[in-house]
């Protein structure tokens, strides 16, 4: 095949017709399937990528002004917000134009840095709401374990994300146009997948390892933790204790006092008890150690329960110290919020990226031909945007969180006054229509217009 016969064909490949005439191929050529429908798609991204911005950079200000990072839960949502701002502000422009474009312009490094640059982000966005679901499980269910260094985390989080991203140079092949068809084709070259290395072996790897895996760890931690909040809203309390009947008229010597505390064990004991006790009347029996079981309105831990004492005839359960001291500090109800709030998030995410990954794996197992190839690029463009949806859905549901109840209340009220007040200006109207009827007088000399009671402001008039 002569020179020419290639530029024809490359001709015919970038604006698919069989037009030869002059043409600048540095500028960029909308594939054909594209040509009619391409501006809705720039002003959905463009509107994805503005709100995922403000958005992220909005809840940037408010951990940072808040100091909120201190926290380790926190601190890992500062990298969710940096992730999705490198998501919106690098990545989907530079999807949106691979996806759009049918001529590569972009040079050879991009073309095998763009699938690194476009997937690390969003493992980087996984393997962050793993880390805090792990670190949601050690402070819950295990409270004297320490938490998660969370600056090791971020650090492991997006070495981690690049290294595993890394095998996708491997199966990038660029052609420079310029170097075998002249000097009209130079800065224009072809960024395709060498499908020979069997790219779709490594793309089901990634799959599993970085989006499947990572969610089943992720739900069954989460189940585990709402178990052990379950588990606290009723425990069982054991409580061993003696009675020591006494001969005569001897009041009964002890009496029994329950310190509840949000997280800790209960101390029962008695006044009389915890001093020296002879034994001096033949007649006083000990009984054998008895156990009560007393449930508890509090989430108590029975695990906090200690065995009776040797030094007198009750032993009361004490709190086991300074390690109870994170289980003091803990309010149940506000850590319930906090795993709904981060369930839904994960959820979000998990939802807006699994039919972008869906349609990747399956695409190197169909047969790309000319008669699906529309099909697929508007396919592909909504999923992508689908999947930068997850850019605005974490920090509006991080603005829900921190939202006071008195703020929601607020904007509770106001649609529900906004739509109250359209309901009864409604029904206002179809009142004063239906019930001010028209009314003759005895003489029959004029009309008045009576309306009922709850509508008189509009007045009664003759006609």
């Amino acid at each position: 095949m002569t020179k020419e016969n290639y530029i024809e064909l490359i001709i015919q490949f970038m604006t698919n017709n069989n037009i030869t005439g002059e043409l600048d191929f540095k500028e960029p050529f909308i594939k054909p399937s594209l040509r009619y429908v391409y501006p809705f798609f720039l002003f959905l991204h463009a509107l994805v990528g503005l709100i995922g911005i403000a958005g992220n950079t909005a809840m940037l200000v408010v951990i940072t002004k808040h100091r909120l990072y201190q926290d380790q839960t926190y601190f890992l949502m500062t990298n969710l917000a940096f992730a999705d701002l490198i998501k919106c502000m690098i990545v989907l422009p530079i999807t949106l134009a691979n996806l759009l474009l049918q001529n590569w312009l972009f040079g050879s490094f991009l073309c095998f840095f763009l699938p690194m640059l476009q997937w690390f982000p969003a493992h980087a966005s996984m393997l962050t709401f793993l880390m805090i679901a792990i670190d949601r499980y050690r402070i819950i269910v295990h409270p004297f374990k320490s938490r998660l260094p969370a600056g090791l985390c971020v650090t492991a989080v997006w070495v981690g994300s690049i290294c595993l991203v890394l095998p996708y140079a491997i199966y990038i092949k660029y052609i420079d146009l310029g170097a075998f068809l002249g000097e009209e084709f130079k800065g224009v070259g072809i960024c395709y997948v060498f499908v020979e290395r069997r790219i779709e072996e490594y793309i089901r790897a990634m799959f599993v390892t970085l989006y499947a895996m990572p969610l089943a760890v992720i739900a069954l931690l989460y189940v585990r933790v709402s178990a052990e909040f379950k588990s606290r809203e009723f425990p069982l309390i054991s409580v061993h204790f003696t009675q020591n009947l006494a001969s005569g008229d001897q009041e009964q010597n002890a009496r029994d006092n329950a310190k509840i505390g949000s997280w800790s064990s209960v101390d029962y004991y008695r006044s009389k008890a915890l001093q020296p006790h002879e034994h001096k009347s033949s007649n006083s029996i000990l009984l054998p150690t008895a156990m009560t079981t007393y449930p508890s309105r509090s989430a108590v831990s029975s695990q906090h329960c200690h065995p009776m004492s040797q030094e007198g005839n009750v032993a009361s359960t004490r709190k086991s110290g300074p390690a109870t001291s994170r289980d003091d500090d803990l309010d149940i109800e506000k850590e319930k919020r906090t795993q709904n709030y981060l369930i839904t998030m994960t959820t979000c995410f998990a939802v807006c990226w699994c039919p972008l990954h869906i349609l990747v794996l399956v695409h190197y197992f169909v047969h790309e031909t000319n008669h699906n190839m529309g099909h697929y690029d508007i396919t592909y463009l909504i999923f992508a945007c689908f999947g930068f949806l997850a850019t605005c859905s974490t920090p509006v549901l991080f603005a829900s969180w921190r939202m006071s109840d008195a703020t929601k209340d607020k904007l509770r009220g106001y649609f529900r006054l906004n739509n109250r007040w359209r309901s009864s200006t409604s029904s206002e109207r179809q009142s004063y229509q239906t019930q001010c009827l028209p009314t003759q007088t005895q003489q029959g000399e004029s009309l008045m217009v009576t309306c009922k009671q709850g509508h008189d402001r509009y007045g009664t008039e003759p006609v």
